[in-house]
């Protein structure tokens, strides 16, 4: 991960990490912002990341909230003294009437939504929730005020797959209907130095993730 850069104030080095493996009996589920626990991979996965990031200053780290994102944030402020931050802007993507919906339920109850389900990779709103789009519209602004906050600094933001994919695509202008390209592993972190000034201009992706690109 990225750990030098030259100083400058007009922008914020932001890591951005996915949350671990959730437990398996979530797996195959339509869970998106529901609040679901880590398998114990994932916490092996929480821990490694916040080992990965004991050399790193830290100005902040903040979470979406939900207990998936929060266990590793917690793990990385442990010994920095830092306050617990949560943005509930930064949360999974919102699938409505969906929640909790097992895949296999979706193809036997609506096999139309559920071909649409794996011909988009997920990229489409259930019933009453949002679309990828509708993440970005909150995920942006929020990476920004965080940015802003600490301008100059460096934060890490403990989030959610679609999270992720939101500030990745807007770095790199890509549609969000394209938006399921962009594949990080569980625990994994994503670099961008981030403009404090929104509208600004983009921020610049400096690492995807360990070995990692796009699909």
């Amino acid at each position: 991960m990225v750990s030098q850069r030259s100083p400058r104030t007009d922008t914020t080095l932001v890591l951005l990490a996915r949350h671990g493996e959730v437990h398996a009996r979530h797996r195959g589920t339509i869970y998106g912002s529901l609040d679901v626990e880590l398998s114990e991979a994932g916490l092996r996965q929480s821990r490694a990341m916040a080992d990965s990031l004991a050399g790193t200053h830290l100005d902040a780290v903040v979470s979406s909230g939900l207990r998936r994102a929060e266990t590793a944030a917690a793990l990385v402020r442990r010994h920095r003294g830092l306050p617990r931050m949560d943005d509930p802007r930064l949360v999974e993507m919102d699938r409505g009437a969906w929640a909790g919906v097992a895949l296999a339920d979706l193809q036997r109850e609506d096999l139309e939504a559920y071909r649409r389900w794996v011909e988009r990779r997920g990229a489409l709103a259930g019933p009453g929730g949002e679309s990828p789009a509708d993440v970005a519209q909150r995920v942006i602004p929020a990476i920004t005020d965080l940015a802003a906050s600490r301008p100059g600094g460096r934060i890490l933001i403990v989030a959610h797959m679609w999270v992720v994919r939101s500030a990745v695509c807007h770095a790199l202008e890509i549609p969000m209907e394209r938006s399921p390209v962009i594949a990080l592993q569980p625990g994994g972190l994503v670099a961008l130095d981030w403009p404090i000034a929104q509208g600004s201009r983009r921020p610049s992706l400096l690492e995807l993730g360990a070995g990692e690109s796009l699909a």
